[in-house]
């Protein structure tokens, strides 16, 4: 059921996320600049993040026990470091982008002739 599930759910989310990439990029032009960055880092990163879970790496936690099985593209080539692996990705695509979008929000709230403001 959970191969079917997350293969389906990453054919339908994958034209959701055109649609929104055209949206962001063509009707928000009267946004701020800082804003459309931070919103299409997002969604490059939602998008980014469905691409992962459904198609290249679709891992399966086995309850109760501290077990995960792999059955994705990318299971395969990771070999015995799968663990490792996983946790390096998840964490370098997952952590980055929020931290990126406090900044930009904290950047439009800012005085402008504030100190921590970064220069244009």
């Amino acid at each position: 059921f959970f191969c079917r599930f997350q293969t389906m759910y990453g054919i339908i989310i994958v034209p959701v996320h055109i649609i929104s990439f055209y949206l962001l990029l063509f009707h928000t032009k009267k946004w701020a600049r800082a804003i459309r960055i931070g919103y299409l880092c997002n969604q490059l990163l939602m998008f980014s993040h469905d691409i992962w879970t459904c198609f290249l790496f679709r891992g399966y936690v086995l309850l109760p026990y501290p077990v995960a099985f792999c059955s994705g593209l990318f299971c395969s080539r990771l070999g015995s470091f799968t663990g490792m692996g996983i946790e390096m990705i998840f964490m370098i695509h997952f952590i980055f982008n929020p931290l990126f979008l406090l900044l930009m929000m904290q950047q439009q709230v800012m005085h402008a002739n504030s100190g921590y403001r970064i220069p244009k």
